[in-house]
């Protein structure tokens, strides 16, 4: 399959989300969710006469190209992003929405497989609950499977309808098995049995005192940060010894909340890894983040005698990389039950 291929079905998504953007009068992210949904059926979903009759031929026309194009999942998965990065664009998304990078999902998959393989798991839930587009989620997923290790079920949870309905239908064009939670996730979950989570965490203050009053990260006065609660919930609903990969703003162990996230790690979670993301990844030092793993105590769950930390080198320069994997799968003995 050729570039100029999935140029063209990247053209395609653009072209038939323009339709049903124009008939359902939505959003570019909520019109994409939908035409990715009529893609994964293979019909143009109709209520109320909506899209008329003219606008669905003109999309069955459409589907029908694309589907004739038949691309890899690598190639699908690099259209379909490269569509929500346009949808995105063209609606103003504010930062906290924005997709994740696929550096930053390659990486966390990179670390996701390097403790699971020494654990010798062959079946992994996962869950994102802060999943936005779903592309940090799909991502390390995809990367996983290229492994054919691990037989993985996946849970999504956002408090985002949009982007609920945009990852559940994303997942479905790339045929995995995802089950997608419109949700609050700082509130009860409803999913158990959970492995690993996976997150770029959204930051800022979480309006909700109530629903925070029972964390251990919760804020002494004022709102608490969204990302330390989500982060203890997350913890708190995974398996005994369960991985916790989050990405996080590198400045999280110096804010003035950091001390209450700091007591509650000592005292709930093995903290294993601090990782500086690539500064090539952001528009400025102020922007950058880093990878946090933290392991839930229980099972054969211990703290590593050396906690991993240091800036992870850039994906583009493959010798530092190379090294960087080295590192990881020396720490990653650390895993081993």
């Amino acid at each position: 399959m050729s570039e100029k291929d999935m140029q063209t079905y990247f053209d395609k998504i653009n072209q038939a989300n323009a339709l049903l953007k124009e008939s359902l009068r939505v959003d570019n992210i909520e019109s994409l969710a939908e035409t990715l949904t009529n893609i994964s059926d293979g019909k143009v979903y109709v209520e109320n006469d909506v899209p008329d009759k003219e606008t669905v031929g003109k999309l069955e026309k459409i589907y029908q190209e694309m589907k004739d194009l038949n691309l890899t999942p690598l190639q699908l998965k690099q259209a379909i992003t490269v569509s929500i990065i346009k949808a995105q664009k063209d609606d103003k998304t504010e930062v906290n929405k924005l997709m994740t990078p696929d550096a930053i999902g390659l990486i966390t998959s990179l670390i996701a497989y390097e403790v699971l393989n020494v654990q010798n798991k062959k079946k992994v839930n996962i869950v994102d609950p802060t999943v936005g587009t779903g592309n940090l989620l799909i991502e390390v997923i995809e990367q996983l499977n290229m492994t054919d290790k691990f037989t993985i079920n996946a849970a999504a949870l956002d408090n985002d309808d949009a982007l609920v309905s945009l990852t559940k239908s994303f997942s479905e064009v790339m045929n995995l098995n995802l089950d997608a939670y419109h949700q609050d996730s700082v509130a009860d979950w409803d999913i158990t049995d959970i492995d690993l989570a996976v997150a770029d965490l959204p930051v800022g203050y979480y309006p909700i005192d109530d629903n925070a009053r029972n964390f251990k990260t919760k804020s002494d006065k004022g709102h608490s940060y969204a990302h330390h609660l989500l982060i203890e919930q997350t913890m708190n609903n995974l398996n005994d010894g369960g991985i916790g990969i989050f990405v996080v703003p590198s400045q999280i162990f110096q804010t003035d909340q950091a001390k209450k996230l700091s007591e509650w790690m000592v005292s709930s979670v093995y903290l294993q890894a601090v990782l500086d993301l690539p500064a090539s990844l952001f528009a400025s030092k102020e922007a950058q983040k880093a990878v946090v793993v933290l392991q839930k105590h229980g099972g054969n769950a211990k703290q590593v005698g050396n906690v991993l930390m240091g800036t992870i080198p850039d994906t583009n320069n493959p010798k530092l990389f190379e090294g960087f994997k080295d590192q990881l799968q020396d720490w990653a003995k650390n895993f081993k039950g």
